[in-house]
């Protein structure tokens, strides 16, 4: 019952899109079998920050930096997002999800898209989506050996402040919880 004959159809998702590959890809085609891809908006409020949406302009805008943006230039790149915030009122929704699937699978990859991708034919959706594909195809793809070898989680504990509480702490948060807050 979405779809009226008279005036624009568009979906709105909020990530996270699917809680794994599979589940992602039931979704894509339960949407796609109602609405076209251009129908289909797939956000996430954390690239309407104003330093994730100066990325574009500061690469691709600035001649010097265009030109030098490139493995001969640049040996490493490391993304960081921290925030100072506890889970708040979240913990319903980052109980279940974590770090690893609300950081890094969004945020931290559409990141290392803007940063990592050539420049795009233009900048339509479509192009940025492509460009960005294509440096998503090449990032290596762990086996559950090499997680635990690559990777490091953990949980925040008690700040020094009074108000910087453990994520046991946080409201509505188990207390026997093992959930990730921390990805590196």
């Amino acid at each position: 019952g979405l779809m009226s004959d008279t005036g624009y159809n568009r979906l709105m998702v909020e990530k996270p899109f699917g809680t794994s590959y599979k589940t992602a890809e039931e979704l894509q085609n339960q949407l796609e079998s109602g609405f076209s891809d251009d129908q289909i908006f797939r956000i996430d409020h954390y690239l309407g920050k104003e330093m994730v949406q100066n990325i574009p302009a500061v690469r691709f805008g600035n001649p010097i930096l265009d030109a030098t943006w490139n493995k001969n230039y640049i040996k490493n790149v490391q993304v960081t997002l921290a925030e100072q915030l506890g889970v708040e009122e979240r913990a319903g929704y980052y109980n279940t999800a974590g770090a690893l699937l609300d950081m890094i699978q969004n945020h931290a990859f559409q990141i290392v898209g803007w940063l990592a991708m050539e420049k795009p034919s233009s900048f339509s959706d479509t192009d940025i989506r492509a460009a960005k594909n294509t440096v998503f195809s090449k990032l290596k793809m762990y086996d559950e050996r090499e997680v635990v070898t690559n990777f490091v989680r953990g949980q925040y504990g008690r700040g020094r402040e009074v108000w910087q509480k453990s994520y046991t702490e946080e409201p509505n948060v188990p207390a026997d919880s093992k959930n990730d807050t921390y990805v590196a």
